[in-house]
């Protein structure tokens, strides 16, 4: 009788201690869906630099009605910009090259470029099975090169920050986009009002970049991402999401 109780008593708890981690899984997966920003929705999140390196900051947020010479946008912003003019662009992660185009998004002729990344490629778990990361504002001229299916590393260095069409009256900046994909292969092409090709994919959904800087280390309670700058000779096998596109220069160095 005794020993039955306690086989009650105990099946309880870990009954109740299930419940309790499947509401914690619940609880986390309800935060990372809000702080994805999926569509273009405010996150709150911003990058916090460590404090032993200087780095090249952003200027504009995800789903920001602020550009980064100060002026109200017409529409939310659909990544983060920053970089300062010649400053290397850095990849996230390893990936592939979707491929290169000559781009106008109203700035004038300028360079684009498209990689896929895997979850593998990331290190994480869960979450979309494939990202895109999508580059505006760049020489055409330096990333032509780029054959589709060309393999890249992370922290390989992809463009360096140029203008919005390469007009001195814009000033310098890379803008940076992150989607998550379920079936890359959905891609459709075309061209868009100003003629230039345009990519559309119903299986892709814009995120906020800030969160996939923060699957290494978690936003603090400020809502604030310590962004991970990327080393030559750093072991990244295990490392989780993306490092830092920007340069980051060690203080004192």
């Amino acid at each position: 009788m005794i020993l039955r109780s306690l086989t009650g008593v105990l099946t309880a708890a870990a009954f109740a201690a299930t419940c309790f981690m499947g509401f914690q899984t619940m609880k986390a997966r309800a935060s990372d869906r809000m702080l994805k920003g999926a569509g273009i929705t405010k996150t709150g999140l911003t990058p916090l630099y460590p404090d032993a390196f200087d780095c090249s900051p952003l200027t504009s947020l995800y789903a920001s009605w602020i550009d980064v010479d100060g002026r109200k946008r017409s529409e939310k912003h659909s990544g983060v910009d920053g970089g300062r003019l010649g400053e290397p662009i850095l990849s996230p992660a390893a990936g592939v090259v979707v491929t290169t185009w000559k781009g106008d998004s109203g700035w004038g002729d300028e360079g684009a470029l498209l990689l896929l990344h895997t979850r593998a490629d990331l290190n994480l778990k869960d979450g979309a099975p494939f990202y895109y990361s999508a580059f505006d504002h760049l020489r055409f001229e330096e990333v032509a090169q780029y054959a589709p299916g060309r393999k890249v590393a992370r922290g390989d260095v992809l463009a360096h920050v140029f203008r919005p069409g390469g007009k001195k009256k814009y000033l310098p900046e890379v803008h940076w986009e992150v989607w998550e994909v379920h079936h890359p292969t959905a891609i459709v092409w075309g061209t868009n009002k100003r003629g230039r090709p345009d990519w559309v994919n119903p299986t892709a959904e814009l995120i906020d970049p800030l969160f996939l800087l923060s699957r290494e280390t978690p936003p603090d309670e400020n809502l604030q991402v310590t962004v991970t700058p990327f080393e030559l000779g750093g072991d990244y096998r295990r490392f989780r999401g993306f490092t830092y596109i920007l340069p980051c220069r060690q203080r004192g160095t």
